[in-house]
């Protein structure tokens, strides 16, 4: 059988590589989680409160389909702050 030649080794002049230590994030306050709970907690209310009542609470009848998009954005909200959560 034929002999396999021989990968030849690196020079060892060249400089060792550093390799950089990542630095991690602190973890996140205690508050974030209140947070991102209140904002869907909030966004969902907001969208059962405007449906079961269909609209005639004062100052959310004027808003008209505003509602929707205003629950949903709570709970949009919501998720963005869970995206930063660690």
């Amino acid at each position: 059988m034929p002999v396999s030649r021989r990968r030849k080794k690196k020079s060892t002049s060249a400089p060792p590589q550093t390799t950089q230590l990542r630095k991690r994030k602190p973890p996140s306050p205690p508050w974030m989680g209140a947070l991102i709970l209140a904002l869907f907690l909030i966004g969902i209310a907001w969208l059962l409160v405007y449906y079961f009542s269909n609209g005639d609470i004062p100052g959310m009848d004027s808003l008209g389909a505003w509602n929707i998009l205003i629950g949903f954005g709570f709970v949009v909200v919501g998720l963005g702050v869970s995206t930063q959560w660690r």
